[in-house]
């Protein structure tokens, strides 16, 4: 089970007065499970209704769920190339979105997750997913893919600074079917998939220490000058780092 689950989140929100919570979410390379019971129901954007359980893929543009009423939710948090391995679907198909886990499911899975909604405690709901996880390992639909797995970590090991051509040739692939590999697998591309992993990386500088400078930060994450890393970061959060940093940190924004 640990070669799947990454982290295992939990959130409880008790409603004032009826007001939604928003609970914003930005690229971080790992798809993962997402099950809720909320009062008023789960909101993608404040547009679309959400299933109560559902798979979702890499997360590329920045989007927000929308909790209306009291609302808990479980998220399984996948490593990123167990899509395909475990669902036997492209992990492309999902990339910027997600898919009802029962519709997907077959008879004997959806046993497991119709059970959810009987169970009361926080640890029983996260066991019978664990539950549910391990069955699919015992039944997975595609072989494991050990070339990508190792390039996926590295990637995730270097913060996405490893050098991509001088990883296809420790896993003897060509340039054409790492991509293929990736798209098929993770859902993006490797410079991609790359390019959100250094994301991640500058964001967590960011919140360990907010009076740091930008072009420090674009320095210890790899970028090639401050520039790089603003376009970088707005791209995958439509803000600039000040500006996120005013709309969502604890501490004040970060100087110059």
């Amino acid at each position: 089970m640990q070669s799947c689950i990454k982290d295992i989140w939990t959130f409880d929100y008790s409603s004032c007065n009826g007001m939604p919570r928003t609970f914003p979410f930005f690229a971080d390379g790992y798809p993962g499970i997402l099950f809720h019971q909320t009062d008023g129901g789960l909101y993608l954007n404040d547009k679309q209704k959400l299933s109560t359980i559902f798979l979702y893929g890499q997360t590329v543009r920045p989007i927000e769920l929308v909790a209306k009423g009291n609302a808990s939710l479980t998220v399984l948090v996948l490593y990123p190339h167990v899509i395909k391995y475990l669902f036997g679907i492209n992990a492309s198909e999902l990339t910027d979105d997600c898919i009802d886990l029962i519709t997907l499911s077959g008879s004997t899975e959806r046993l497991f997750l119709e059970r959810l909604n009987e169970l009361t405690t926080r640890e029983e709901k996260i066991s019978l997913l664990q539950d549910y996880l391990e069955y699919l390992l015992q039944y997975r639909k595609t072989k494991p893919d050990h070339s990508l797995e190792y390039a996926v970590t590295e990637i995730l090991r270097s913060g996405g600074a490893v050098e991509l051509r001088l990883l296809q040739k420790q896993v003897f692939i060509t340039e054409r079917t790492m991509e293929r590999r990736f798209e098929r697998h993770v859902g993006v591309s490797p410079k991609l998939f790359a390019r959100i992993c250094r994301f991640r990386s500058s964001l967590q500088l960011m919140k360990s220490n907010t009076s740091k400078r930008l072009g420090n930060i674009a320095f210890e994450a790899g970028y090639a000058d401050q520039p790089h890393f603003v376009r970088n970061f707005k791209e995958f959060t439509g803000l600039s780092p000040i500006e996120f940093l005013h709309r969502f940190a604890s501490k004040p924004g970060l100087t110059y």
